[in-house]
């Protein structure tokens, strides 16, 4: 069995859709979300000692983290691409998960900054991203909030039959880690 950790249930939510994309079959159990960065990469929680016995009992044989890299000026320990990586290899290292883990860091790939909803909106037509950041000019919403919700909510308000192209060129790492995590 497998298990892919994340922050959030957003996070769930989005790489389910992207696995059914994938028409990669999959269940509830393989999802933890940790409810933030801070929590996920905390060796100490809970979570982590039931994954430790549910590998040592054989239960589970590979580990996908799914991580967003955030913005290093934001929080200069725990975000930024360079930071998230480090912290994640030191908890596989930890944890002593290195040869069954792998991870995956969810960001703009250009800016390498954001969240997985910022790799999602990496993806739409530049006329609409255009639109949107109008939109957020006029509106003055510029906090972290506004990738991960209000500009995601309304990109499915305005593209509700083909949210986000999983075809595109910014998922090829993704979808590769997934397919090789459910040996697809």
């Amino acid at each position: 069995m497998v298990r892919i950790i994340c922050e959030g249930k957003s996070d769930i939510k989005n790489i389910k859709s992207l696995l059914k994309f994938l028409t990669i079959e999959y269940k509830d159990r393989h999802f933890i979300a940790t409810n933030g960065k801070s929590f996920l990469l905390n060796k100490t929680i809970f979570v982590y000692k039931t994954l430790l016995e549910h590998i040592e009992n054989g239960f589970v044989e590979k580990i996908l983290f799914i991580v967003d890299a955030d913005d290093y000026k934001n929080d200069k320990s725990l975000c930024g691409i360079e930071n998230t990586i480090s912290k994640i290899i030191k908890l596989q290292q930890d944890l002593n998960i290195k040869e069954i883990s792998d991870y995956y860091i969810a960001c703009d790939p250009i800016s390498q900054k954001g969240y997985f909803e910022s790799l999602l909106l990496s993806t739409i037509d530049e006329n609409v991203k255009r639109c949107y950041e109008e939109f957020r000019q006029c509106s003055e919403l510029n906090s972290k909030s506004v990738d991960k919700n209000i500009l995601t909510e309304l990109h499915k308000l305005t593209q509700p039959d083909k949210p986000y192209n999983f075809e595109h060129p910014n998922f090829i790492l993704l979808k590769e880690k997934l397919k090789d995590l459910f040996n697809e």
